[in-house]
């Protein structure tokens, strides 16, 4: 089930980055016309995080604290990693 959904995640993204091209390409100077592009990008950093939190709660579930752990770690990393990001 969740496979499905990261697979119609991605061909969401690039259905909408595909898109934004081509209303950039027809609108180059509409302020909206960008926008399409960023919410695919948006849509595509953000799959990974979701894997992680997907697999996270599935550990959790199964009771297996220390896989829940390291994901909780890589969850934190990553939230690092974007905070350090967006402060330069």
């Amino acid at each position: 089930m969740t496979d499905r959904l990261f697979q119609w995640n991605g061909r969401l993204s690039t259905a909408l980055m595909a898109v934004g091209l081509v209303t950039i390409g027809m609108w180059p100077d509409a302020p909206w016309a960008a926008w399409p592009v960023y919410l695919g990008l948006l849509m595509l950093i953000l799959t990974p995080v979701s894997r992680v939190v997907v697999a996270t709660a599935r550990y959790a579930r199964a009771g297996d604290r220390l896989s829940a752990l390291l994901t909780v770690a890589i969850l934190v990393v990553i939230a690092l990693s974007a905070w350090a990001a967006a402060a330069h």
